[in-house]
């Protein structure tokens, strides 16, 4: 019979500590995420379409930048966010992502 020790899972992946986001960020206020993942536009569509689902497209700016190959691509989301639920419920959507290799 085998198992897995917890010391050998894979960390969850989910929002920074609550704890966390509440010490360094003011609320309402702006938060920003980046997420990285292959080039092209359904990554980008994906990860704007969590982003505009949750908050709105009224409180969400998008800029991409994509490697000099265009293999991989960086969306950066500007948020004005009004709790930090939203922050964690956005992260959970983002990590959902196919393709999404980072998150920042």
């Amino acid at each position: 019979m085998c198992y897995h020790s917890p010391m050998h899972q894979l960390p969850a992946r989910a929002a920074p500590k609550r704890e966390l986001l509440l010490a360094n960020h003011s609320f309402p206020g702006e938060y920003m995420i980046k997420a990285f993942g292959p080039g092209g536009p359904h990554f980008r569509a994906a990860v704007a379409e969590a982003a505009h689902e949750l908050l709105g497209a009224h409180r969400v700016e998008l800029r991409e930048r994509a490697t000099q190959s265009g293999n991989r691509l960086c969306v950066t989301l500007t948020l004005q966010v009004e709790r930090v639920d939203e922050i964690e419920a956005l992260y959970e959507r983002i990590y959902r992502v196919d393709g999404l290799f980072l998150i920042l």
